[in-house]
């Protein structure tokens, strides 16, 4: 018997035929899986568009959310308002249906200087302190499912720019 032989007996596994089957398995598993996820996504509608004010200037921060009663995606509102919308990630587009749109989350910071309407002991006039506020960028109506003007279609087109008002 060759050195060989007998090193294959000893560690049968080190064979092409046995190491590679494990290996080939594996592969076609997880390319049905990819195969099989891909196919169930495919009916989804890629979606995009921009938000602004009716002067055009773009809503600079927020997330515009899509809802149906079985579904709801988001998308966050870039600096310069735009927007693709997402379920699971950023790209992977909104099922066929019809959505409310409504927009959470479109605030700014605001510092406010304040004078204290209880003078401070120890201290030789008023001091102002200052507070962080927020700031509405929309118009109340906008930011619930329930009060919100604004529906979709999908299919329909795949640019859906959104003008919204100033609170």
């Amino acid at each position: 018997m060759s050195d060989e032989n007998i090193f294959l007996n000893n560690y049968p596994y080190l064979t092409t035929q046995n190491s590679m089957k494990p290996f080939y398995t594996i592969l076609i598993s997880f390319h049905l899986i990819l195969l099989l996820t891909l196919t169930g996504c495919s009916d989804k509608i890629k979606l995009s568009g921009k938000v602004t004010y009716p002067d055009g200037e773009p809503l600079k921060t927020g997330t515009i959310m899509f809802s149906k009663p079985d579904f709801l995606a988001r998308a966050h509102i870039k600096a310069d308002g735009s927007y693709d919308v997402g379920s699971l990630s950023a790209k992977d587009g909104l099922p066929p249906g019809k959505y409310k749109v409504f927009i959470t989350g479109a605030i700014e910071s605001v510092s406010v200087t304040e004078k204290p309407s209880v003078p401070q002991k120890n201290t030789m006039g008023e001091q102002e302190q200052e507070k962080e506020s927020f700031k509405a960028l929309i118009a109340a109506q906008y930011a619930a499912e329930e009060t919100t003007p604004l529906e979709i279609e999908i299919p329909g087109k795949n640019v859906y720019n959104i003008t919204v008002e100033r609170p």
